[in-house]
């Protein structure tokens, strides 16, 4: 038998490293993502084993810390005048340097994305609004904030935020009125020798399709408001809101209703004297018509105690409705009283109906040469003159004041300018 032919040795070793390669190389990730992964797992492991979070970044050094804020406002959520507030929601960014967050430029990363869980293990300026009554951040799904640190150890940090601000509002105009309110930044706890705040290049950022119900924004202002207490100086920023009310709503359903309740009002000069019921209902329905819209139109209101625009207004409409049935008690007693006089003498006799009125009312205009040379001139006829006269006046009066103080009233709240709420 011939003998079996087996591989050398180092074929055989060669054969079995090859393998083991291939199957290493099929297996493992990529060479570069492992290394990217572990960096980045090594610079955090660096900077938080020294870093301490209790203490602001320069405070060693007594050098305040510039933190740098932007506001970008994702929505106007509510303005309201009863309370003096308004809502919004908004990412607060913040921006600042802090030296021992330093690290190595890392291959692809331009800055590390940290987690929630680890921005709690880092130092956050101490932020607060000063005029703030209610806020919360948004935490659905996971909490709403984001912080990137870079490798020069700036740190950008940004939150979701919901709140309710009061805004200090001057109603003198209301609803022809423009507003300011005003956001607040403040440190608590750290005076300016450790914090100091300041607006981004950029401070007021809006959404570009933000709109509003019942107001425009038609800018902002920014401005320093660093305040003094018994503590200290503590940094502050502010920020102004201009408002421009939209007034179209109260016109449709405050000022041109009001203005057809007073039009009815004059109706009654038109009614026949005698008819006492009909002018007595239209002109109670004027009266309270007038009082429940006035009510209902300053429910939303507060109580302030200066005069309003539209207390002007309702005022002065409510006037103008209890004038015209004031007009009419005034021109009932004029003929009602020389009646019951012509009564008690016998010489007066009733109309039976309107067209019989309406005759010996012709007979009256007809023969009133006659009747002035008379001794016996009927005081009834006289009377009822004169409050037929009264009511032709009525006719255009009413309407002529009411068209001067119209002019009067929009030219004053158009025009003038309320220096309090700039």
């Amino acid at each position: 038998m011939g003998e079996s032919w087996l591989p050398p040795p180092i074929f055989l070793c060669s054969f079995l490293c090859w393998l083991v390669l291939s199957h290493s190389l099929q297996n493992d990730p990529p060479l570069n993502e492992t290394t990217t992964i572990s960096l980045r797992e090594e610079a955090i492991r660096k900077i938080l084993a020294t870093y301490d979070a209790n203490v602001p970044p320069n405070f060693e050094e007594d050098i305040a810390t510039r933190v740098t804020v932007q506001i970008y406002v994702v929505s106007f959520d509510s303005i309201s005048e009863s309370t003096m507030d308004y809502s919004l929601t908004i990412f607060l960014r913040q921006t600042w340097l802090d030296t021992r967050l330093r690290y190595d430029s890392l291959p692809n990363i331009e800055a590390l994305e940290l987690d929630t869980r680890i921005m709690s293990q880092l130092w956050v300026p101490d932020l607060f609004f000063t005029n703030e009554k209610r806020a919360d951040f948004h935490a659905v799904t996971v909490p709403n904030k984001l912080m990137h640190v870079y490798p020069n150890g700036t740190v950008l940090y940004s939150a979701r935020i919901s709140m309710t601000l009061s805004c200090d509002m001057q109603l003198q105009k209301y609803p022809f009125d423009d507003q300011v309110c005003s956001i607040l930044l403040e440190s608590y706890g750290y005076s300016t020798k450790n914090v100091v705040f300041a607006w981004h290049e950029s401070p007021i950022v809006k959404r570009s399709d933000l709109s509003l119900p019942q107001f425009d924004l038609v800018g902002w202002t920014t401005d320093d408001c660093t305040k003094t207490y018994v503590s200290g100086n503590y940094t502050c920023i502010r920020g102004d809101f201009q408002l421009s009310r939209n007034y179209g709503y109260y016109i449709a359903q405050v000022y041109v209703p009001s203005v057809l309740i007073v039009i009815l009002s004059w109706m009654s000069f038109w009614l026949d004297i005698d008819a006492t019921p009909a002018r007595i209902s239209l002109g109670l329905l004027t009266v309270l018509t007038m009082t429940t819209q006035s009510s209902g139109a300053r429910a939303s209101l507060p109580r302030v105690s200066y005069v309003k625009a539209i207390d002007v207004w309702m005022a002065m409409c409510l006037v103008f409705v209890f004038a015209a049935l004031l007009e009419f008690a005034y021109v009932n007693v004029m003929a009602r009283v020389e009646r019951r006089r012509q009564t008690i003498s016998g010489n007066y006799r009733p109309p039976e109906s309107g067209e019989e009125l309406g005759v010996e009312l012709e007979k009256e205009n007809g023969t009133r040469a006659q009747v002035r040379g008379r001794r016996g001139l009927s005081k009834v006829s006289v009377m009822r003159q004169k409050a037929r006269l009264m009511d032709k006046i009525s006719r255009y009066a009413f309407p002529g004041v009411f068209l001067g103080f119209n002019i009067v009233y929009w030219m004053v709240y158009m025009l003038w300018e309320n220096s309090n709420s700039q």
